[in-house]
């Protein structure tokens, strides 16, 4: 690595890190921060919803980074361009290989990607980062917690009505422990997941609780649940909601996806 740098990384999984940065992709504005733990790219929405894409140190064949820096990027861009050898990037044995660049405040990011000797270089424009609002839930603060398999949110969440544009969520140390539902003009769905199922790793229920949401809100984080392995729900005292993914890839490194998203303040606000 040159003095000229300030980060430099290297790295031949490109399918997980597609992967992450689709499942936030929702809005084409991302910050993003690196640190010698690795790049989190955050989106969001409004201020009241949130989503980051962690991407560990771990994951890297090579990290190298000379200090902390923080930008605004283009995400929509960066992943058009991560996605030009999707083809082979998706199929077994892919020899695609990634290099990023970055050499500070006011240039660019430098995107290197290389498959069989041919190289596609592209330049993103970085530009100073917007003020990002502290979702983080303390686990002092946290109220209650389920960890499950992706699998089984995913089938749950399909069944409810997607023309309705709330969902109810339901968790209780009692009977009905688990129940996530919607309710519109033409129909009311209410779906009751066996807190003791083996799908289920973890149900800690400390009081009852029900909250409700926008469901435009939840609808960005399904989308990483198709490449995630389990998922944890976590509330606060005030509804705060955040579904954390985990990504593990086949050499064994753990990834993550964060979605927060903040309660609906007036429960009488029924307009479905």
């Amino acid at each position: 690595m040159t003095t000229d740098y300030v980060f430099v990384a290297k790295l031949a999984n490109l399918k997980t890190v597609i992967q992450l940065l689709r499942s936030v992709n929702f809005k084409d504005s991302a910050t993003c921060y690196g640190s010698q733990n690795g790049l989190k790219l955050t989106v969001e929405e409004a201020k009241c919803m949130q989503a980051s894409a962690y991407l560990p140190k771990a994951l890297f064949e090579q990290f190298i980074i000379s200090e902390d820096f923080l930008f605004r990027i283009n995400i929509s861009i960066l992943v058009e361009c991560l996605s030009m050898f999707w083809t082979s990037i998706n199929s077994q044995g892919s020899t695609v290989a990634l290099e990023m660049q970055y050499k500070g405040v006011g240039h660019p990011v430098t995107v290197l990607i290389e498959e069989d000797g041919v190289i596609v270089d592209c330049s993103l424009k970085t530009q100073e980062p917007d003020e990002i609002l502290d979702f983080d839930l303390h686990p002092s603060t946290v109220v209650n917690k389920v960890l499950l398999h992706s699998e089984l949110l995913k089938d749950v969440l399909s069944e409810l009505d997607p023309s309705c544009n709330h969902l109810e969520l339901f968790l209780s140390p009692n009977s009905p422990y688990f129940m996530i539902s919607t309710r519109g003009t033409a129909s009311e769905v209410q779906v009751e997941l066996p807190h003791n199922t083996e799908m289920i790793e973890t149900f800690q229920c400390n009081k009852e609780a029900k909250s409700k949401y926008l469901l435009p809100h939840i609808k960005p984080a399904m989308k990483a649940m198709s490449c995630s392995n389990k998922v944890s729900l976590r509330t606060n005292e005030a509804g705060l909601l955040c579904f954390q993914y985990m990504l593990k890839t086949d050499e064994g490194v753990n990834c993550f996806i964060e979605y927060y998203i903040s309660p609906l303040v007036d429960d009488d606000d029924d307009n479905e």
